[in-house]
């Protein structure tokens, strides 16, 4: 009877787990154009995962299986956002694969990679934790180098794959580290016994357990395999990526610290502090040299981890850091990958995301442009959109954990990010094309990729200013997934 209740908190991922298993072979009949197929049979399982969430919500908090998976309201903010990240992410894939006889795998791969997502925000277990983080990092580079053919593709996944071999086996010894120091892998249990361990030895183990999460966060410095992957990969395969799996590895690095080191409480929120003002500064400045569009986001996007360790960084200091976190990460989740998918309409048009080849393009595709620049003002902070609310809660949670220099080092970065920014409008709007590239885009009328990829763009733009004109559903649903972890761990 035990094992039927324990089954019954984790359907979710049972869902995920059969329709990839359903998908698999499926793909293999349809290629082609009945490759889209598989993408309404993925669509259909994400949304009979995400009614098995919401259906668990409202319900107490628990862990199940020997006290190793958390069932909270913490965990099930990420599984929605996991599946709603890859419900979008599979709406712009619609058409993009059709030439590769590889498509029919895309959505089952998707579907693998946010199992393991979801897996990783509600593991309390180091091995757990190391098993999520491969199925989500095979899923990932599998689909970054599906287009074989593609030279810049197959360059991106070895990266992938020889950055995300390198830091786990350095996370893997940091656990092994941390087993020796207590004997058990547990997070709850850590906490309990690294109490008594030596306060060195234990926060070697953290530095290198950190490893694998910042990896699969791309915290500098182990940023490095992010600006070439994500503009080799795909384009909806990179915005994916510069979204979900950072989601997993901020929800699964706030669970650990909070969990098995609350005794550290005088050494990780500093070394966080100075990695989020590392990591942000390092991102914007580099974006400031990009000419690729793609490679422009994703060092932005690093610039934009940067501020969300913020709130991890302040959590056990300030009552708006961890709601104030989650708050940003929904909104970058909205942003973010609506601007990524913005490009990738782009490309299906002009097949470039060089910005002198989107010169003009917020004349002749108007729609998909100002999806673009609501996101990139968004990324900024511009008032009224949601980008903003969510800056105005990391700022007054650096504040409330006493370091101005911090609130400081976010505001010069926000300043930073917005010569950036403003180079793509001055493209887009003030640039005009050549005679070459006007007399195609005349003699063509385009209005942003096929009607899924404008479903996504439309809902991501819109949830970037509905989040910003009216935020007190998103702010009380992040309050509410944060509240959890203010208690420790379940048992």
């Amino acid at each position: 009877m035990q094992e039927l209740e324990w089954t019954a908190q984790i359907i979710p991922e049972l869902l995920l787990a059969g329709f990839v298993l359903l998908l698999l072979p499926l793909g293999v009949f349809l290629p082609g154009r009945r490759s889209d197929v598989a993408t309404w049979v993925a669509l259909v399982g994400l949304a009979l995962a995400a009614a098995a969430t919401i259906r668990m919500m409202g319900e107490s908090p628990r862990a199940v299986f020997g006290d190793t998976y958390a069932v909270d309201p913490f965990a099930l903010y990420f599984k929605l956002f996991a599946i709603a990240a890859t419900a979008l992410t599979l709406l712009a894939t619609v058409g993009h694969f059709r030439a590769n006889p590889l498509a029919g795998a895309v959505p089952a791969l998707l579907l693998l990679t946010c199992l393991g997502i979801v897996g990783l925000a509600a593991s309390q277990d180091l091995a757990l934790i190391a098993l999520f983080l491969q199925i989500t990092t095979v899923g990932s580079y599998i689909l970054v180098g599906i287009a074989k053919n593609n030279r810049l593709a197959t360059e991106a996944a070895l990266k992938l794959f020889l950055f995300s071999a390198v830091a786990s086996a350095i996370m893997i010894y940091g656990m092994t580290l941390l087993f020796g120091l207590t004997g058990t892998l547990r997070l709850p249990e850590l906490g309990q016994r690294l109490t008594t361990a030596p306060a060195f030895a234990a926060l070697a183990g953290l530095a290198l357990v950190l490893a694998g999460y910042g990896y699969e966060m791309t915290l500098v410095p182990f940023h490095f395999w992010a600006p070439d992957t994500y503009q080799g990969a795909p384009t909806p395969i990179s915005g994916y990526l510069s979204v979900a799996p950072k989601a997993a590895g901020l929800a699964v690095l706030l669970r650990t610290l909070v969990v098995a080191f609350p005794h550290q409480l005088d050494a990780w929120p500093l070394l966080l502090a100075i990695l989020a003002t590392v990591t942000m500064t390092v991102g914007n400045v580099f974006a400031l040299r990009q000419s690729s569009l793609k490679r422009l986001l994703a060092y932005s996007s690093i610039g934009q981890v940067g501020y969300m360790l913020v709130g991890v960084a302040a959590a056990p200091r300030s009552p708006f850091a961890t709601p104030g976190m989650l708050l940003y990460l929904l909104v970058y989740l909205f942003m973010n990958l609506g601007a990524f998918l913005a490009v990738e309409a782009m490309e299906r048009r002009v097949h470039s995301d060089d910005l002198a080849a989107l010169a003009g393009l917020g004349r002749r595709l108007p729609f998909v442009s100002a999806v673009l620049a609501l996101c990139l003002l968004s990324l900024a902070g511009f008032p009224p959109l949601g980008g903003f609310i969510g800056k105005i809660y990391l700022f007054n949670a650096a504040l409330g954990a006493g370091w101005l220099w911090l609130a400081v080092a976010l505001a010069i970065n926000v300043a930073i990010s917005l010569v950036y920014y403003a180079r793509v409008f001055e493209t887009l709007y003030l640039r005009s094309t050549d005679g070459k590239t006007s007399a195609q885009l005349a003699a063509k009328r385009f209005i942003g990729g096929t009607g899924a990829l404008r479903v996504a763009l439309g809902m991501l733009g819109a949830l970037a200013l509905v989040s910003g004109l009216y935020p007190q559903p998103f702010v009380a649903l992040a309050t509410y997934a944060a509240q959890v972890l203010a208690g420790g761990a379940l048992r």
